[in-house]
């Protein structure tokens, strides 16, 4: 019996300290700026099994690859093409995830302020579990919070979620206009502030 709590206990801490570590600003767990905000920095997330980490450029099958797209209440099959030469974030979430959707207002803002400058793709994987009902309800606004979000999102992925691994949401990848990875974090960064930075050191490719 002693030994069944003691093993429990260090479960419990190592489980705390896993959470304090997933939670931590991106700047204290690997301080090296990049040139967009002193405050983004990289991380080893996305390291791993031939995944994608920061400084890597996005391979060709990137944009070739057709996801399926739920935008203004229809479902399609589309590739990324549109986002490329365009600086674009993708926001891997799940609606059962309050943070992130409380910045969808933020990203959705941001988007409709600068016209097609900057591109938000929001990323629900296979393993949130989410159906494509329940995705197109909550930015329908017909789920809480009941605000309606104008934000593609990707449904029932497995392509990106393999390319960008991650044990946290939300959790976002800044793909600058040259297709490279510029900063992988988590929702500390999503500010006005950031992407405005973000935006003015990678401007749309002509």
């Amino acid at each position: 019996m002693f030994k069944k709590i003691t093993l429990l206990g260090v479960l419990a801490v190592l489980c705390l300290n896993f959470s304090s570590i997933a939670q931590s600003p991106i700047s204290a767990i690997k301080p090296n700026s990049l040139s967009f905000g002193d405050s983004l920095s990289r991380t080893q997330f996305g390291s791993k099994g031939g995944a994608l980490k920061v400084g890597d450029k996005l391979p060709e099958s990137f944009w070739q690859q057709k996801h399926t797209i739920y935008a203004n209440g229809q479902t399609t099959k589309q590739t990324l093409e549109k986002y490329k030469n365009t600086p674009f974030i993708l926001d891997f979430w799940a609606t059962w995830c309050s943070t992130c959707i409380y910045k969808f207002s933020i990203l959705a803002q941001w988007q409709e302020s600068t016209k097609g400058q900057l591109g938000i793709l929001l990323v629900n994987s296979s393993n949130t579990k989410d159906k494509e009902e329940r995705v197109a309800a909550l930015l329908e606004g017909k789920r809480a919070p009941h605000q309606q979000f104008k934000l593609p999102s990707v449904v029932n992925d497995t392509y990106l979620d393999a390319l960008f691994p991650h044990q946290t949401l939300p959790h976002y990848i800044w793909i600058d206009a040259t297709g490279t990875v510029s900063a992988i974090t988590n929702a500390d960064f999503v500010t006005l502030a950031q992407l405005h930075a973000f935006l003015q050191t990678n401007p749309t490719k002509p």
